[in-house]
C-alpha cells in the first residue's frame, strides 16, 4: 500500500472522521482508523459500535491496499507534520511508514480484515436539506433531549418530515423544544427518531450554507447522512415518541412581549449568578404590564424556573422580539415568536415554598 497526500486535507478529513472515534472500546480495533484506497484517493472510517464515519480525500495511489492505524497515535503525529506533500507506505507485515518533508515516522498497524464492515440500509426513504438549516434547527433543539437512559426514546430528536416542513423536536420532562423549516413540498414524508450524540457530531461537521445540501437515507433502523465527501452511518432509536403536539398549551392567560432578547439574557446571567451562589440555581419571574423583574436567591415566588433551561431557550433564539405566555404558576411557561410558528419552547416551572 502507497500513496501520497497534502498534509492539510488529510488533517482535515481526519478532523470529520474521528468525530466517531472509539476512546476506549470493548473492540480494540476500533481505537483505529480504517484507511482504504479508492478509485479518487483515500477513504479514513472511524466507528464506536454505533456510529460510524467515512471521510474521503483525493490522494495520489501508487499501491492499492487497506490497514488499521491507531487512531489517536496517528492524529498526533499527522497534525505535528510540516505542510506539503506526505507520502505513506505500508508494508505486508501492517508496518506503516509515514515521510513528510525531511521527517520519517514508523508506526504499527493491524490488518483490515478486523474492522467491522459498514452497516447495511434498505433505503425507504431519502430527503436532502440545506447544511445551515439542518445544523440550526439541530442546536436549537438538542439542548433539551433527555440524558436518561430509562427513557431512552428521548435521548434523541424526532425529526418529521411532512406537508412541506421539517420538524425537530426535543423534551426531557421539565422542558420542550420544536424547530420548524419549510422545505420542499415534494419531499416524503417521515418519522424518525435520531439519537442526540450523531446530531451533535453532526452539527460539529455540516459547515455548508443554505446551497450546500446534506441528504438523509433512512431504511428500517438505519440512517445514512450524505455530504460532499462525508459519509456518516447510525442507528435509530426504536419506539413510539410522546405525542408532543397534545402537550402544549392551546391558550394562554398571560401573553409577555420581550422586546430585547439580549437584554433579557442579560438580566437572567446577572440573576444566575446569586443563584448560583445560593446552590438553588433558581430565578423567579415577576411580571406586570410594562415591567418584567427577574429575581434570585428568593426563597417565595408566583413563578420560579431552573436558570439553566431559562438560559439555554435564550441561547437558541435569534429573534430579538418574541413571547412569553403563561397560565398559571405551577403550568408550563411557552415561548415562542411574535409571529409565525418558526420555533416553540416549554419550560416547567419549580415549586417553590410559599
Amino acid at each position: 500500500m502507497k500513496f501520497s497526500v497534502n498534509t492539510a486535507e488529510l488533517v482535515n478529513a481526519l478532523g470529520t472522521a474521528t468525530h466517531a472515534l472509539s476512546a476506549r472500546s470493548t473492540l480494540p480495533i476500533l481505537e483505529g482508523i480504517l484507511i482504504e484506497t479508492t478509485d479518487t484517493g483515500i477513504s479514513l472510517t472511524c466507528s464506536d459500535g454505533s456510529m460510524t464515519i467515512i471521510s474521503g480525500l483525493p490522494a495520489e495511489i501508487a499501491e492499492e491496499g487497506r490497514i488499521v492505524m491507531p487512531g489517536r497515535l496517528f492524529v498526533d503525529v499527522i497534525r505535528r507534520l510540516p505542510t506539503g506533500e506526505m507520502v505513506f507506505s505500508a508494508n505486508d507485515n501492517m508496518i506503516a511508514t509515514i515521510r513528510c518533508g525531511g521527517s520519517r515516522t514508523t508506526i504499527a498497524g493491524k490488518p483490515a480484515d478486523l474492522f467491522p464492515q459498514l452497516p447495511h440500509i434498505d433505503e425507504t426513504s431519502r430527503v436532502e436539506l440545506p447544511q445551515a438549516m439542518l445544523r440550526d434547527m439541530i442546536t436549537q433543539t438538542s439542548f433539551a433531549v433527555s440524558t436518561d437512559e430509562t427513557r431512552r426514546i428521548l435521548t434523541g430528536c424526532l425529526l418529521e418530515i411532512g406537508g412541506g416542513e421539517a420538524r425537530m423536536v426535543a423534551l426531557d420532562g421539565f422542558r420542550f423544544a420544536v424547530r420548524i423549516s419549510p422545505i420542499a413540498g415534494d419531499a416524503p414524508a417521515l418519522n424518525a427518531v435520531i439519537p442526540s450524540r450523531l446530531l451533535q457530531e453532526l452539527s460539529k461537521i455540516v459547515s455548508g450554507g443554505e446551497e450546500d445540501m446534506v441528504t438523509l437515507i433512512f431504511g428500517g433502523t438505519q440512517l445514512l447522512v450524505e455530504m460532499e465527501n462525508t459519509r456518516i452511518f447510525a442507528t435509530l432509536l426504536e419506539g413510539e415518541y410522546i405525542k408532543y403536539r397534545q402537550i402544549i398549551p392551546a391558550s394562554a392567560k398571560t401573553v409577555v412581549r420581550v422586546l430585547d432578547r439580549e437584554q433579557m439574557a442579560l438580566c437572567v446571567e446577572r440573576a444566575s449568578l446569586m443563584a448560583r451562589e445560593s446552590k438553588t440555581n433558581i430565578i423567579k419571574l415577576a411580571v406586570t404590564p410594562d415591567l418584567m423583574v427577574i429575581t434570585s436567591n428568593s426563597e417565595m415566588g408566583e413563578i420560579a424556573f431552573n436558570v439553566k433551561y431559562v438560559t439555554d431557550v435564550l441561547r437558541a433564539i435569534s429573534d430579538e422580539s418574541f413571547l412569553m405566555k403563561f397560565n398559571s404558576p405551577v403550568s408550563p411557561c411557552v415561548i415562542a415568536p411574535v409571529e409565525g410558528n418558526a420555533y416553540t419552547y416549554m419550560v416547567l416551572p419549580l415549586r417553590l415554598n410559599a
